[in-house]
This record gives C-alpha cells, structure tokens and sequence, in this order.
C-alpha cells in the first residue's frame, strides 16, 4: 500500500469519526422533535448520545423535545437518566423551553419528575414569566400547569420588577390576567414604581381585565410611587368604560356598609 493510499485512507477514518457521532445526534434531535418514542429504546439509538447537545442550537433531545411539546419523548428520556440542568447554546434549560413554547403536558411530566419549573435564568425571567409572554390558549394552560401543579410562586417578580400578573396585564391579555388571579396572584403586589395590577389593568385600558381585578380585591385607592391611586390614572385616560367601573364599584361598596350597618334602636 503506498504511502499517499495510506494517507487517503487516514483522513476518510478521521472524517468518518468525525460525522458519524454527529449523524447520531442529528438522528437523535431528530426523533426527540417528531415524537419517535420507540427509537429510544430501539438499537438505533446510543444510551452515551443522550445528553449530546446538537450542533448549533446547544440543544439536547431533551431540550428538543421540551420545545416541540413532545412529552412523550419527554418522559421517555428523562427515564433514561436525561440531564434537565443541560442548557441550549444560551443557557435555557426545558422548563424554560416548555414556557416559553406554551407546552403544558411536556410542562406536566417536567414536574411529575420532580424537576424545579421556578427558577429563573440568569436573564432574571421564570419559566412563569416565559410562558405569559405567549398570549395563546396553550400558554394559559401551561401557566396553570405550573402554578397547580409545579407550584411556583405568583408573585415572583422578573429582572424588571414585574410579576407575571402585571406583564399579562401590559400585554393586554384578559384571559391570562384572570386565571393568574383565580391561582393566587395578588392584586395588590406593587412593582418598582408602586403600581398595582389595578394600575396597569386600567393603564392597559382594558374593562374587562379592571372588573377582574376589582372583583379579586383590587384596591383602588393604593396610590404608586407618583401619589396616582388606579383611580386618579383612570381619569386621566380615555376610557369611560373604565371610569364607570369605578363609580360602580363604590356604589356597590356605599350599598354593602348600609346593609351591614345595625338597625338603629
């Protein structure tokens, strides 16, 4: 054999090395992200790839599989003695992945295996705060899954100051507002700047989400850090809607002190 066929034969084993283990991990994320339970436990697949962080985006398949919602794959590693600490290329781990893509079964079976879904990254962001981001449907119910179920805090408070009631509340979503309060959010948690979610729900302008936070026990004459109840900022913005359910709400408030005032003698 000369010695240029030797050295030909040299570099094809070494590109071989090379691309074969990332073959299996492409194959692994592969399968991670379409929900292929069966080929973790088939031959296919290499036990020493489980933690193999793809190329790229950092991810492991179980991280892969968080993000894609799979949570059968989700489960199926994690039996397997998959690392969730493992961060993607930025340091995200699956609880995090599972917030943020608004993935409430996958969430389930994170806390079903005992893995901490409340600690925030060193962004300052809970997986809480990820998921209220989302305004879908999937999102809100990832939320309940994490507060029911994971048990985190409601009132955590996010790099900015803001809890996850206030950042649905600026972010308009209605829906979101009223499930974090039916799970425990207080309504009267103040922020940095002494806003309360009655603050921001009427600066978001928005009756529906001021009627909610009322109703739970918002108090409208906290004033913030700038001497502005919820109450003062309603009169200074446009809605009347929103003023009216003010006016309302202390009526109702005069009417209920009556009734449970004693007849006179």
């Amino acid at each position: 054999m000369s010695r240029r066929t030797r050295v030909t034969r040299a570099l094809l084993l070494c590109i071989v090395a090379l691309v074969l283990p990332v073959a299996r991990a492409g194959a692994s994320h592969r399968s991670a992200r379409q929900g292929d339970v069966a080929y973790f436990s088939s031959g296919d697949f290499d036990k020493n790839e489980l933690d193999e962080r793809e190329p790229g985006s950092g991810q492991t398949p179980l991280m892969a599989a968080s993000l894609a919602g799979q949570h059968l794959v989700v489960k199926a590693l994690l039996e397997l003695g998959a690392d969730p600490s493992i961060g993607e290329k930025d340091g995200y781990t699956p609880p995090h992945g599972v917030a943020f893509q608004g993935r409430p079964e996958a969430a389930a079976v994170l806390i079903e295996h005992d893995i901490r879904v409340d600690e925030a990254h060193e962004d300052g962001y809970t997986p809480l705060h990820r998921t209220v981001w989302g305004g879908q449907s999937n999102h809100i119910e990832t939320a309940r899954v994490l507060l029911e179920e994971g048990n985190v805090d409601p009132d955590a408070l996010d790099a900015k100051g803001f809890s996850a009631a206030h950042v649905a509340a600026q972010r308009k979503n209605d829906e979101m507002v009223r499930t974090l309060l039916r799970l425990g959010a207080d309504p009267n948690l103040q922020t940095k700047s002494g806003d309360t979610l009655l603050h921001a729900a009427v600066n978001a302008q928005r009756p529906k989400m001021v009627e909610a936070v009322i109703r739970a026990g918002g108090d409208a004459s906290v004033a913030n850090a700038h001497g502005q109840t919820a109450r003062d900022l309603a009169e200074r913005l446009p809605s009347e809607e929103v003023r009216a359910l003010f006016v309302s709400h202390a009526e109702v408030g005069v009417e209920k002190k009556a009734s449970d005032a004693p007849d006179e003698l």
